[in-house]
């Protein structure tokens, strides 16, 4: 077929394209509307049955369409997070609080102050150097006597020396940590709580680069006051709420982030070991590598010393990252039915709800 024959056809799908893209901003139009009453609602943007629906919606049409099943779900999963970060951008307001964050000046803590800010609320912070804060600085004895929130965000080496301080105020402010490690401290967050004090524990599974809470996951987790968990919840209305004891967090923790983070750091590794370049490499690129390599890079370029303080600080990171190191070591022994059911149980496992 000649250039010229082709062209029609290709300024058909120009047009297709063109309404394809003219309905996704009709949709976000109507995704919209719906954010603005659960915001309205304090609801949670991302709801995962509703997801599921849009994806089986998106795979049944596909079927009649002659699209497959795995393009179908791309599909949904593009309009599914378009409309997440239209609800996401959406304000919410809430009855304004006075929020002191310990530690304000860090990546988490500016975050944290801008994010609080931006929902109407008044915002101090302490920090080691008050000239350059961004917001009204203050100690923590003055936190402790006029405002109805602290937050602990500092590393987790000062966090329970900070909070048996907020503890010997007697306050009577909602306090709580955003430590990824909790051991440390629920030592002292339990005698708070046991002293009648408003306490609670909370982990943002994400970092300082988030645009916003909406899709992402925020741990709250009980340390003995349970009255204060929706209190702390409504604070990042729009998040996806996770609900534990605070005993439960590290335990969870070590697989999602410790584990994660080895995996992706000694991947990184052994490719620097390997004696090529990352030119050479990603040149000769399979799909599984290059989304890999994708994940491996971003680890790479965070929060060093956070992250070295989430491998060494949890103490049940090293059964974690054992069972890491047993898994690969057992692949290079498998026979070929034995790997061919390894593999299996893995997928089995992805596949249970």
């Amino acid at each position: 077929m000649s250039k010229e024959n082709l062209a029609p056809l290709r300024a058909e799908l120009a047009e297709i394209d063109r309404a394809i893209v003219a309905l996704v901003g009709r949709r976000n139009s109507i995704a919209k509307v719906i954010g603005e009453e659960k915001a309205k609602a304090n609801e949670e943007v991302v709801v995962p049955s509703v997801e599921r629906t849009v994806e089986q919606r998106y795979v049944d049409a596909g079927t009649l369409a002659g699209v497959s099943a795995a393009t179908a779900v791309r599909l949904a999963r593009a309009v599914i997070d378009e409309s997440v970060e239209v609800q996401g951008r959406l304000p919410r307001h809430a009855e304004p609080r006075r929020i002191c964050i310990i530690g304000g000046n860090g990546g988490m803590g500016r975050w944290l102050s801008t994010f609080f800010a931006a929902r109407g609320h008044e915002i101090t912070v302490v920090v080691r150097d008050p000239e350059h804060a961004a917001y009204p600085a203050v100690t923590i004895a003055d936190a402790c006597r006029t405002v109805d929130v602290i937050i602990v965000s500092t590393p987790v080496t000062v966090a329970a020396d900070i909070l048996a301080e907020i503890f010997a105020t007697g306050t009577s402010a909602l306090v709580f940590d955003i430590l990824s490690v909790k051991s440390p401290v629920i030592p002292v967050l339990r005698r708070m709580a046991e002293a009648g004090m408003r306490v609670c524990s909370v982990h943002p599974m994400f970092g300082p680069t988030a645009a916003a809470v909406a899709g992402r996951n925020v741990v709250v987790a009980d340390c003995g006051c349970p009255s204060v968990i929706e209190e702390t919840a409504a604070l990042f209305s729009g998040a996806t709420i996770l609900r534990m004891p605070v005993e439960d967090h590290d335990p969870i923790a070590a697989y999602v982030l410790g584990l994660s983070h080895a995996v992706n750091l000694a991947f990184s590794e052994a490719l620097v070991r390997s004696g090529f370049s990352a030119e050479v490499l990603n040149a000769a690129a399979s799909t599984t590598f290059r989304k890999q390599t994708a994940v491996s890079r971003e680890v790479s370029e965070e929060n060093a010393p956070l992250y070295y303080a989430i491998q060494r600080e949890n103490p049940y990171n090293d059964a974690a990252v054992e069972n890491l190191a047993n898994a690969v070591a057992e692949l290079r022994t498998l026979d070929k039915d034995a790997f061919c059911k390894r593999m299996q149980t893995g997928a089995e496992w992805y596949r249970t709800k």
